[in-house]
């Protein structure tokens, strides 16, 4: 070669990355480089084709600008081949996939600039945000859900497990991703040494840790040890890892009895203050944030959220965070059985003992159907996939029970908005006779009241207090199912039965509900059971409205009122108590609620003697409720004044033409709200007129006269002779849409807003209505 034609080659030379071997040919057709020998000047699929092999340092003289290379697009399919080799090699590790990751890996070294720590952990960064975006989008319809069908044809559908699914994301990725939000959870934990003091007091760690599985998974060891509460995870986890670890112990911290001296936990400020810290940092830095939360532990952190709100009376903001996590569960895929989506990013944590996504998707739904039906809301989701008999095969008796109630806690949702009468009463009849099919198979002696002791053995005392939760739960659905016919018409035999079943159930809620509390004293402990003592209690009353309008209807037997009596007055004793020494505003509330309905059985009693004259005036006034996005509800006495004395007293005298007080003789010919005819139960006593002055006692005489009494101006001793208090009634006066300054705000909490909705529910179905909020 002459030295012109020589300089001239020089001059055509490119500068390369160092390491990049591959020809031009190879580069257009994007397939791998491979030399037969060190000294081959022609690579081997240049030589199988036969076509020029020219290196990549001269110039390519076929090169046309339409062929000119997309970098971004090379980038694009660089991360993608590399993920593609991290996938294979997941499916077939003994199959030549850790030789195509390798494969990928250097390419990707030849492709990429000189290497460093930074540009290495930007590089781990993307592949992160690829694989997040990939795996978000798994639908057995998209492409990459196609794709990774790959997997089924490649293993047995008996290797198909759960856990074979969900392989932990890369940990110093995450770290480096959310360090900044990882360091700021872990500051709040308390020191190492305290924890397992906290473990020693209470047995939430044991209930924790086996929320999301099953007795048979607890047993056969694929669930985590409660001793793992007391372990901090390292700083550099996932934030989702750590969030999960701080409420489990902040749910611990709400067991502890109002006495437990906290030096111990070496916690800043008191115990309320330090899980309000945690809790609000959680929702700041993960469970509001959709990138941070999306993985198996953040459905956990939202369920165990949840279930923080929940003990401290934020029943409203509990079943958001509920349907939050119930959507994000839709949009992982759980509810219909894919776990491809779904990725637990915990490295430390054994795979096998990772929560299911059955177990997942059976929580969230539970606690998403109470919550609902509590507060008179549609349930998020009413598949019942997980109380099929194949999903229960494995499961004990009490686990049937338990998920037969959710079952049919989504169905009393579905009977209270369903708008023909005669269906719901049909659908009432059908729960009603499953509930009481549940209660048979379980036994006698399982409904035997539940005897624990707080310093038994913590395997026994979880066990019992499981047992007594679950009876207490089962007699709420019977409550809540037959609450809207227990005060219908009288005449009508066929709601006798609901009257007794809600009076029946009522007793047997009470009885559990006073040893339970007088054992577990912390007003955050299974809040839920306060709230079914305040409805057991009120509906007890409630079932002595209506006891002296018909002979056919005998009047409870004066020993049975007596020990209905002292049963509420125990109750209430106690519900003081916990208020008074947890400075609890829930239980106090439902306390002054009693205290306010407890009149009605001394009027009764009363009227059954035929004594009026300790009934004053004061405690008339006093039955009066209100109740938020609804109204007030009144109680009054049916005063019965003997023929021909009506004109010696100071009433003032109605003809039939104006506003007929309605006693609870239920005449029958109640008006139903369009739409709402279906619960609509016809009380006489159940007006929605507002009134704006004080409201007045009926006085029936036998003349079929109508008096008002100004209850402002009532006393007794004004009454003429032989006047008797024929039983009581009462009526609704609707709130005013403008008076906005009575209504608290949809989101407060149990600070401002103490029943959260509860009570609003409660007399919504009592007087015939669903729920409309705001309105």
């Amino acid at each position: 070669m002459s030295e012109q034609a020589q300089r001239e080659a020089e001059l055509k030379r490119r500068k390369v990355r160092k390491g990049t071997h591959s020809c031009w040919e190879c580069r257009r057709r994007k397939i791998r480089c491979q030399y037969g020998a060190g000294n081959d000047t022609v690579c081997l699929p240049c030589q199988a084709r036969g076509s020029t092999c020219r290196s990549q340092e001269y110039v390519d003289k076929d090169t046309r600008p339409s062929q000119q290379p997309d970098r971004r697009m090379a980038q694009r399919l660089g991360r993608l081949e590399d993920l593609m080799a991290r996938l294979v090699d997941r499916i077939l590790p003994e199959a030549g996939g850790q030789q195509l990751a390798n494969g990928s890996a250097s390419r990707s070294n030849r492709a990429s600039p000189t290497p460093s720590q930074d540009s290495a952990q930007n590089e781990g960064l993307a592949f992160h945000q690829t694989l997040d975006m990939l795996e978000a989008s798994l639908g057995p319809d998209t492409p990459a859900g196609l794709l990774l069908g790959l997997r089924d044809a490649a293993q047995p559908s008996s290797m198909l497990t759960p856990e074979s699914d969900q392989s932990p994301a890369p940990a110093k990725l995450s770290s480096s991703r959310y360090s900044k939000s990882s360091r700021t959870l872990y500051a709040l934990f308390p020191p190492q040494d305290a924890l397992p003091v906290l473990l020693k007091a209470n047995a939430g760690p044991y209930y924790l840790t086996s929320l999301f599985s099953s007795f048979r998974d607890l047993i056969e060891g694929k669930v985590e040890t409660a001793n793992c509460v007391a372990v901090i995870p390292p700083v550099a986890s996932h934030p989702t890892v750590l969030a999960r670890r701080l409420l489990q112990i902040c749910i611990c911290m709400q067991q502890l009895h109002p006495g437990y001296d906290t030096a111990p936990l070496q916690i800043k400020g008191t115990i309320p203050e330090y899980m309000n810290s945690v809790v609000t940092t959680v929702t700041n830095l993960v469970t509001s944030i959709d990138e941070i939360v999306s993985t198996g532990e953040g459905l956990e952190c939202l369920v165990l959220l949840g279930l923080w709100h929940a003990n401290a009376g934020n029943l409203r903001k509990a079943w958001l965070t509920y349907r939050r996590a119930l959507s994000l569960g839709q949009l992982m895929g759980i509810d219909r059985g894919s776990t491809r989506a779904l990725k637990f990013v915990d490295t430390s944590t054994d795979p096998l003992k990772h929560s299911t996504p059955a177990g997942l998707w059976y929580r969230i739904n539970a606690c998403d159907r109470v919550s609902s039906l509590l507060l008179g809301l549609p349930a998020g989701d009413l598949d019942n996939s997980f109380a099929t008999e194949e999903a229960m095969k494995r499961d004990t008796a009490m686990e049937r029970l338990e998920k037969l109630h959710v079952v049919l806690t989504g169905r009393i949702i579905e009977r209270n908005a369903t708008r023909s009468s005669s269906e719901a009463y049909a659908i009432t009849q059908s729960i009603d006779a499953e509930l009481q099919s549940a209660a048979t198979s379980m036994g006698v002696d399982w409904w035997s009241e539940p005897d624990f002791d707080m310093m038994d053995e913590v395997g026994h005392k979880l066990g019992e207090m499981l047992r007594q939760m679950l009876q207490m739960r089962h007699f709420d659905l019977l409550i809540l199912l037959h609450l809207p016919y227990m005060l219908r018409d009288p005449s009508e035999t066929r709601y006798d039965y609901s009257k007794t079943t809600c009076a029946r159930s009522s007793r047997e809620v009470l009885k559990r509900f006073i040893p339970f509390r007088s054992k577990v004293t912390a007003a955050w402990a299974c809040r839920h059971v306060d709230y079914s003592a305040l409805v057991a209690s009120m509906t007890l009353i409630l079932t002595y409205l209506r006891q002296h309008q018909y002979a056919m209807e005998p009047a409870p037997t004066c020993k049975e009122r007596n020990e209905d009596r002292k049963l509420i007055e125990v109750v209430r004793e106690r519900m003081q108590h916990v208020a008074i020494t947890n400075r609890d505003k829930v239980t106090q509330e439902s306390a002054d609620i009693l205290g306010q309905m407890m009149p009605i059985l001394d009027l009764i009693d009363r009227s059954l003697m035929g004594d009026l004259s300790e009934c004053n005036s004061h405690v008339l006034k006093c039955l009066h409720l209100k109740v938020p996005y609804l109204g007030t509800i009144n109680f009054h006495p049916n005063v019965n004044v003997p023929e021909g004395q009506g004109g010696n007293t100071p009433f003032s005298r109605r003809d039939n033409a104006g506003t007929t007080p309605c006693p609870v003789a239920f005449a029958g010919t109640a008006t139903s709200t369009p739409g709402m005819e279906q619960l609509q139960p016809q009380m006489a006593g159940l007006s929605t007129t507002h009134s704006a002055v004080t409201p007045s006692v009926p006085v029936m005489t036998p003349g079929g006269d109508n008096m008002q009494v100004d209850m402002a101006a009532f006393d007794p001793a004004l009454l003429p002779p032989d006047t008797s208090i024929n039983g009581m009634y009462m009526d609704f006066d609707v709130q005013p849409q403008d008076d906005a300054l009575e209504i608290p705000d949809l989101m407060a909490g149990a600070e401002d807003w103490v029943l959260q909705g509860l009570d609003t529910t409660y007399w919504s179905l009592i007087n015939g209505n669903n729920i409309a909020w705001g309105t």
